[in-house]
């Protein structure tokens, strides 16, 4: 089978630089970090889900992680957190790692948490896979798939979670908890025992799903309505925090704590990367690092191997990082 390892998404890693990068005192600051919270929280359930995953046996399941799929009547796209293809369904699987307790109210399509004394409502996950099940048909059909089951699931990765639902939910049996996952779905297999896909057919699929996955890269500051000008400038120091740290002749020091170091600068570099994009230039780098002089920057440049276009002043670098 083919090996799908789960990265750390692009979102989180461009929320994580945006809040190093904005002043607490920044009206949006709150706002930064609470979203993050959010991102983090999803992301290590998910990472825990993986913990139950591992134990499919891997000869019989293609197991994928993180998609993220234009739909195929439109330009909006949809995410699965995991997907599950056996040569009889696929189970896509929506992770969620709230705290608390969860009731699923089904009259009104939401999810209600309860969490320390308040009460915070989201939008049914329930709809939302179900939403997804119409959506990865849709593109199986697209691409001429045999027709195959989907049987969406809802897991509840924190083992502290306390789960309700409204009286007689008609979706209950979807939702279930990391610990009942291995033995949930050898349950939805004895329902369905006919075998759509072969080997080939599974491997066309995972090498198409993977080609289609296209990770979020739009722009952070665009999300939270902030501007350059809101970036704090210059370089982190790697031992207390410290920023910005002062620029030595061929190393960096901390103006703070006293700590030195040569390479502190790759760091804030892949921050760049991450709020701006992966080309710079010259005077864009010195900007962004506080150097001195255009030739220290170039000495960076230089020291880092990156691709160029243009020459002198018009050079732009590809960061490779």
């Amino acid at each position: 089978m083919i090996d799908s390892k789960r990265i750390r998404p692009l979102r989180l890693r461009k929320t994580e630089a945006l809040l190093r990068r904005i002043s607490d005192t920044n009206p949006k600051y709150d706002r930064v970090e609470e979203k993050l919270k959010i991102r983090a929280s999803g992301y290590r359930g998910e990472q825990s889900l993986d913990y139950y995953v591992s134990f499919l046996d891997k000869k019989k399941y293609q197991i994928l992680h993180g998609l993220r799929l234009q739909d195929a009547a439109n330009d909006h796209y949809f995410e699965i957190d995991t997907l599950i293809i056996t040569p009889s369904l696929i189970i896509p699987i929506d992770a969620k790692n709230h705290k608390g307790e969860l009731h699923f109210d089904e009259q009104f399509d939401q999810l209600i948490q309860t969490y320390e004394g308040q009460k915070t409502s989201y939008d049914s996950p329930l709809a939302q896979i179900t939403r997804h099940e119409f959506q990865l048909k849709s593109l199986l059909q697209l691409y001429k798939f045999p027709t195959v089951p989907i049987e969406p699931l809802v897991v509840i990765t924190n083992p502290s979670t306390i789960v309700t639902a409204s009286q007689n939910h008609k979706q209950i049996h979807k939702i279930i908890k990391s610990l009942s996952l291995i033995t949930k779905i050898g349950n939805i297999e004895k329902r369905f025992k006919v075998e759509v896909f072969d080997h080939k057919q599974i491997q066309k699929l995972t090498k198409l799903l993977l080609k289609l996955n296209t990770p979020y890269d739009n722009s952070i500051l665009e999300e939270f309505d902030l501007h350059e000008d809101d970036i704090l400038k210059g370089v982190h120091c790697p031992k207390c925090g410290t920023l910005p740290m002062k620029r030595l002749p061929r190393k960096w020091e901390c103006t703070s704590c006293g700590h030195s170091d040569k390479d502190a600068h790759i760091a804030a570099i892949e921050d760049y990367v991450l709020l701006f994009g992966n080309t710079i230039t010259n005077q864009k780098l010195r900007e962004f690092l506080n150097l001195p002089s255009r030739s220290a920057a170039t000495r960076i440049l230089k020291s880092l191997n990156f691709q160029f276009t243009g020459e002198n002043k018009g050079r732009i670098y590809k960061i490779s990082i």
